[in-house]
């Protein structure tokens, strides 16, 4: 949310939101951001989570706090960074030592142990940022490693996108996340074009990530975007997410820019779903999911504690020319 207020100029309630970020979430006594705090104040859930640092990480470079950017990411990176294996653990006691150990699942639901593609990914995100405020070595010297670690690991041969790897980073899942790897597809050319290198092999790789999700993963019938299913398998999970939609339809129209048809097309019917079926016209705001056909999900609130305005706001915000 800070993110958003920050790109869409809204310089005040970004401030406020930073404020907030540091007065309430920030570990006074041994650093980090802890993942969840109740209305008191209080820390309900003081793990550091990967996923939830590296996201202050990305608030704060939007909102051009350049010294609370990087102490954030020296943080995380001091604690959280696998200076054996590469990438980052997903989550830290609350002294900053790597959970690796514990039974269970973690704040975002990630096995203890594993590594995940979506807290990486996310950490990518937040350095290409970082990176763009400062020129700091290290902060590159981790975008080049995370850049290396998506291209060569979680994106693997003919366009799959592994979701978890064990901590020396072999496939550890064969969940298929269509929206993600259309999120990781535009990210991973975000990467390349911030550290000009590797662009056309990164063009050809997230072309040939886009192409498999599509074919595994679109709705010839209604249009739109299925959110999950398996390597190897028809999408068991074909409710329309809200970010599914958005990450599919940013980077539809960034193939169609830079290969034309059968994308053009492609982003087009993304976006006439969304515009149909998405925003809610009457209320505001889009919906947080629907149904297969579009058809509302009854009972469904609009928003909760994962649903906000960042994947929808950045795709319109980076396509409304």
């Amino acid at each position: 949310m800070i993110w958003l207020a920050a790109a869409g100029g809204l310089t005040d309630i970004a401030d406020e939101g930073c404020r907030s970020l540091w007065e309430k979430f920030w570990d006074q006594d041994y650093g980090g951001f802890v993942w969840e705090i109740g209305l008191d104040g209080k820390a309900i859930n003081p793990e550091k989570h990967l996923y939830g640092n590296a996201f202050a990480v990305f608030a704060l470079a939007k909102a051009s706090k350049r010294d609370d950017a990087i102490w954030a990411f020296q943080w995380l990176d001091l604690y959280a960074h696998d200076n054996e294996h590469g990438g980052y653990v997903e989550s830290c006691w609350s002294d900053g030592e790597q959970n690796l150990s514990s039974e269970g699942k973690d704040a975002l639901g990630t096995p203890y142990g594993l590594k995940s593609m979506n807290s990486n990914l996310h950490i990518l995100e937040a350095l290409i940022g970082l990176h763009t405020l400062v020129k700091d070595a290290k902060v590159e010297d981790r975008l080049h490693e995370m850049f290396d670690l998506f291209r060569t690991t979680f994106a693997r041969p003919v366009g799959k996108l592994i979701y978890y790897v064990t901590k020396d980073l072999n496939q550890a899942s064969d969940i298929d996340s269509y929206g993600h790897a259309m999120e990781a597809a535009f990210l991973m050319l975000e990467a390349a074009h911030a550290l000009s290198r590797d662009i056309e092999p990164t063009w050809l790789l997230a072309k040939e990530m886009v192409d498999r999700t599509v074919g595994v993963g679109w709705d010839s019938q209604h249009g739109g975007m299925f959110n999950e299913g398996h390597f190897g398998k028809e999408a068991h999970d074909k409710n329309k997410i809200w970010w599914v939609q958005a990450e599919s339809f940013n980077v539809l129209r960034m193939m169609a820019k830079q290969f034309g048809e059968p994308y053009t097309t492609l982003c087009h019917k993304q976006w006439t779903f969304i515009k149909d079926y998405m925003i809610d016209r009457s209320n505001r705001g889009w919906r947080p999911a629907v149904m297969q056909d579009g058809s509302l999900i009854p009972q469904l609130n609009k928003s909760d504690e994962w649903t906000d305005g960042y994947h929808q706001g950045r795709a319109i915000l980076l396509n409304q020319n």
